[in-house]
């Protein structure tokens, strides 16, 4: 380390550069400005002026004009040829290495016999440190009071500047320039009760580097401080509040205030209390209990915050201390009152078979609850009624009557009126009802018919039972009405009702009725039949019977010449309506077909006679005409003809007009002929083409070119197992909107696919990066090898899995791997060598 020195270059002897540096120091700036003196040492000598010549100092570089020389005196001289000062600033810590200084002058010449060019002096130096070290500061807190304290500080170098925070360092505050190794100072506006986080900071005076103490944390006194409080009971006979409270001056006043959330519930008159940590006891008094209660008429308890503020006078001291405790009610103390309550069946119709309106009849009675009185408690008021019978609930928020509707259970059951208070508190009670079992009158069976189904006189008959209603031992239900109406099918309306419940038989719970001669209904004509049955529920229980007594129907009627069974109006000698079954032998006369008779021929002909003589006695030959012939040959003749029974020569075709091929039918097979007028036509025998379903050959060969044939499964099973398809060419290719290549062989496959491989890298790739195009490939082939020697290898990577983002990939065996990242931006994509001692060679795009 220095502050001055020198460095020369002398190319020869005493003939060179030689240059001065110093520095001068500034502590409290942390920076050296350092002088740089260039000299030009030499005997005798003459040379023009040097534009070119440089002189630098830590990076900060001039060039210069050099003057000229023209000096032949004797004696070795050292001209100054230029001087630069440059500002180098220190490190944090006022250290500095490294500066560098040089200096150059181009002499172009020979001299002392050695040709010179440019001369070039240069060295590094370390300056001398500067002092940057911070003084060691601490400070204290003393003499607290509700409004301030004192902070004393102390360094352990000499300080011109003293501040200090209360925010732990965010801000500070000058309070003393005395000079000197401590201070002191006293804060008297601060807030009572706060916290404050106070630290100091010192100027030392020499470098004017800041110390900072640590953090102290001080707070000034202030409001009292409540610690806890008691849970209570607000509904008690007597409620002590009590509290653990620290009291910093027994001079303040202490104000409680109970809340709920931010609602205050109660608030308390200001009481003054002797310094110090104690419980303090506080007894409400009875308005203030019932000001409690009257705030809670919503709730059972709360989580309450208890709420202490100190004041002096009228002014607050410090902020507010609080607590919370739960402060609540109890069903017993401030649970609702219910005097009772009052039922009735409030419907008329059944009250009137019941007379009791304290009876219910299941279903129809129409049950009313009405709450007697209900009283709330401490501060609450009643606001739900609510009644409830075999599972059927009413309610109302003003007390008046309840309606549940009818009871759809019978039996003894419970009805319950239960009230409820703004609190949640309930009141319940409890009364029996007698609920009768009922339900509406039902027939188990009933008949309805003609008599012999045909006549006019109808048949009923019917059985039923209805529910006895008993009420203190007495049956109050029975029959109301029994009674039929008709009208015809056809008609609008029906005719009145006939009574008919004189004639039924009846018990407290069942009732029967037959009539065989009931009324006469013309046998002619079809009728709907209204049977209708009530109780003493008269229509809300009524049961209506709906029949059709259909038109009558003999079994068997007799007409002249005709017989008709299940009509009465025959068409035929014997006309049946419905399925016939005859049993025994059923021996027809003569029976008149009303087709064509079918026939049956047979022919012997060769295959290769183009006439089939076929022989069948009793065949006429006429337009529809129809005859299966067996043949005991086939046909290998062209344009075959059928002549039947010697009814002349006739072309057989398979459509108006077309001959059937050869081969079409073969030994012993029976071919069914219609004979149209002009030809036969062969049944079955159309051949089958590309537009129509049909007959067609089969071929065991796989090298034949009919359009006729069809391969069998010999040849296609051999087509298939065949190793070797050089010897298949295609025709015509099969073009690529309909799935293929439009293409006959391989190469002008690919073409037309569009399938090309582009070779976008070929070297050794190590290090570094390379950009290959993003959009004309739809994925690329990566080759390399995972160390210099290995084989090469290929990665696929489709360009689905590149992103802007770079992807890892690899290329391994078992010892070496290259890794590499793939990434795109726009229309390139970016290969990143990473790590391991392998190399890429060669990139391919695939479209």
């Amino acid at each position: 380390m220095a502050l001055s020195g020198t460095f020369q270059n002398y190319p020869v002897s005493s003939f060179g550069l030689y240059c001065e540096w110093s520095g001068v120091q500034s502590v409290t700036g942390n920076y050296t400005d350092v002088t740089l003196k260039v000299y030009l040492s030499y005997y005798t000598l003459e040379v023009g002026a040097r534009s070119d010549s440089t002189i630098s100092i830590n990076g900060v570089s001039e060039t210069y004009t050099a003057p000229a020389i023209d000096d032949y005196s004797s004696g070795w001289k050292k001209k100054l040829l230029k001087t630069k000062t440059v500002r180098v600033s220190h490190n944090a810590d006022g250290t500095k290495s490294g500066v560098a200084l040089s200096a150059s002058w181009r002499f172009s010449g020979t001299y002392s016999g050695v040709s010179i060019g440019t001369i070039t002096a240069s060295a590094t130096v370390t300056l001398n440190s500067i002092d940057r070290t911070a003084p060691t500061v601490s400070c204290s807190v003393s003499n607290i009071t509700a409004n301030g304290f004192t902070i004393s500080a102390s360094s352990s170098a000499t300080s011109d500047i003293w501040q200090y925070s209360l925010n732990g360092g965010s801000t500070w505050t000058q309070f003393s320039a005395a000079v000197g190794t401590s201070a002191t100072v006293t804060l008297s506006s601060l807030s009572p009760n706060t916290t404050y986080s106070v630290r100091v900071r010192a100027r030392k005076r020499t470098n004017q580097v800041y110390g900072t103490s640590s953090t102290v944390s001080a707070k000034t006194l202030g409001g009292a401080v409540l610690l806890s409080c008691g849970s209570f009971s607000a509904d008690a006979a007597s409620i002590s509040l009590s509290l653990r409270v620290t009291v910093y001056n027994a001079a303040y006043t202490n104000y409680i205030t109970i809340k709920n959330g931010s609602t205050t519930y109660l608030s308390l008159a200001g009481r003054v209390w002797s310094a110090g940590t104690a419980y303090r006891t506080i007894t409400l008094t009875a308005s203030e209990r019932t000001t409690l209660l009257n705030a809670m008429a919503s709730v059972k308890s709360f989580t309450a915050t208890i709420e202490l503020v100190t004041k002096s006078g009228s002014t607050q001291i410090g902020s507010a201390s609080t607590c919370t405790c739960t402060i609540r009610t109890s069903q017993a103390n401030s649970g609702p009152s219910l005097s009772g309550f009052t039922f009735a069946d409030s419907y008329s119709t059944t009250t009137a078979i019941t007379d009791n309106n304290q009876v219910l009849i299941q279903d129809y009675s129409r049950l009313t609850v009405t709450p007697g009185t209900a009283t709330a408690r401490n501060g609450a008021s009643i606001v739900s009624y609510s009644a409830v019978c075999s599972g059927v609930t009413k309610s109302n928020t003003t007390g008046a009557a309840l309606s549940l509707g009818t009871i759809g259970t019978s039996g003894t059951r419970d009805i319950t009126l239960t009230v409820t208070d703004s609190r949640g508190y309930t009141a319940s009670v409890t009364q029996s009802v007698t609920v009768v079992p009922y339900s509406k009158p039902r027939v188990s069976s009933v008949s309805l018919r003609r008599t012999n189904d045909i006549e006019t006189e109808m048949q009923l008959v019917f059985n039923g039972s209805i529910s006895p209603i008993t009420v203190d031992g007495t049956q109050k239900n029975s029959l109301l009405y029994a009674r039929y109406r008709y009208k015809l099918t056809s008609a609008s309306s029906y005719n009145s009702y006939t009574n008919i419940l004189g004639s039924v038989t009846a018990t407290s719970s069942s009732f029967s009725f037959s009539n065989l001669e009931l009324c006469n209904l013309d046998s002619e004509s079809s009728y709907d039949f209204h049977l209708q049955i009530r109780d003493q529920l008269n229509s809300l229980t009524s049961l209506d019977l709906y029949f059709v007594v259909s038109q009558g129907t003999p079994l068997v009627a007799l007409r002249k010449k005709m017989v008709g069974i299940n009509t009465p109006s025959p068409e035929a000698a014997l006309h049946v309506v419905g399925d016939t079954r005859i049993e025994g032998t059923l021996i027809p006369d003569e029976i008149d077909y009303p087709f064509d008779k079918p026939y049956f021929g047979t022919c012997s002909t060769a295959e290769a006679t183009q006439v089939k003589v076929v022989n069948c006695p009793g065949f006429e030959l006429k337009t529809g005409s129809r005859i299966a012939v067996q043949f005991t040959y086939g046909n290998s003749a062209s344009q075959p003809k059928l002549n039947v029974n010697g009814t002349g020569d006739k072309f057989i075709c398979s459509t108006d007009g077309m001959s059937v091929i050869a081969d079409i039918w073969r030994d012993k097979e029976t071919v069914d002929f219609v004979y149209d007028g002009s030809w036969w036509i062969a049944i079955g025998c159309l051949y089958a083409t590309t537009a129509y379903y049909g007959l067609t050959k089969l071929s065991s060969s796989i090298s034949s070119s009919s359009t006729t044939l069809a391969a069998n499964s010999y040849a296609v099973k051999r087509a298939y197992d065949r190793s070797s398809w050089s010897s298949i060419s295609l025709t015509n290719a099969l073009a690529i909107a309909y799935g293929g290549t439009g293409a006959k062989n391989a190469a002008a496959a690919r073409t037309n696919l569009g399938i090309s491989a582009t070779s976008l890298y070929n070297g050794t790739l190590t290090s570094g990066s390379i950009t290959f195009n993003y959009g004309n490939y739809n994925f690329y082939v990566i080759i390399g090898r995972p160390n210099s020697t290995a084989s090469r290898a290929s990665l696929v990577v489709p360009k689905i899995m590149l992103t802007t983002s770079a992807v890892s990939f690899q290329i391994a065996d078992e010892s070496n791997y290259k890794s590499f990242n793939l990434s795109y931006s726009g229309s390139l994509v970016t290969l990143s060598i990473q790590g391991g001692n392998g190399q890429i060679n060669r990139v391919f795009g695939v479209n």
